[in-house]
């Protein structure tokens, strides 16, 4: 495992994207968070329906999960303007750390979004791009959450040993 190229792109991308939903998060915390939830969400139903479509329709995968992806992204922060105009809602000084929590979570569905549908593409024929998303530090971590999956162990174990 070593920082490569890849992960410059990745860090640069899950950046912008967190700090342009955090500083927007500062004026309209309710729209953020309804975002975030159907983001997170559009990209989970896409995983989920990748290989039902695929065995309907016979598209590729990654084709299927980019445009499954995207058209549920778009639908979603549709929708969670249409929410937001019906139960806006703030909560006081706690919206900026809320609101920077709920711009890591978009970040990093939008991330998780592009980058499995580029290792999904280019992986099968690029050996280079798969070595370097299998040696990344970044790529790994928005493909398999391995950052959340050991901070929910850590959770797990310290509400076990009642700390």
């Amino acid at each position: 495992m070593k920082f490569n190229g890849l992960d410059y792109v990745l860090v640069g991308f899950v950046a912008t994207v967190a700090a342009i939903q955090f500083l927007r998060s500062t004026r309209d915390f309710s729209r953020i968070l309804y975002e975030s939830l159907f983001l997170v969400g559009a990209v989970v139903a896409a995983s989920l329906l990748l290989r039902p479509l695929g065995a309907l329709t016979g598209f590729s995968a990654p084709l299927l999960f980019g445009c499954v992806g995207g058209v549920l992204s778009v639908f979603g922060i549709i929708l969670a303007a249409l929410v937001n105009r019906l139960v806006p809602f703030g909560l006081g000084v706690f919206n900026y750390l809320f609101g920077l929590l709920l711009a890591i979570a978009c970040a990093y569905a939008l991330g998780h979004l592009g980058l499995r549908t580029a290792d999904l593409a280019i992986s099968p024929r690029n050996r280079g791009f798969d070595m370097a998303v299998r040696h990344s530090l970044v790529a790994r971590d928005l493909l398999f959450f391995k950052t959340f999956i050991e901070v929910r162990a850590f959770l797990r174990f310290t509400r076990w040993k009642g700390m």
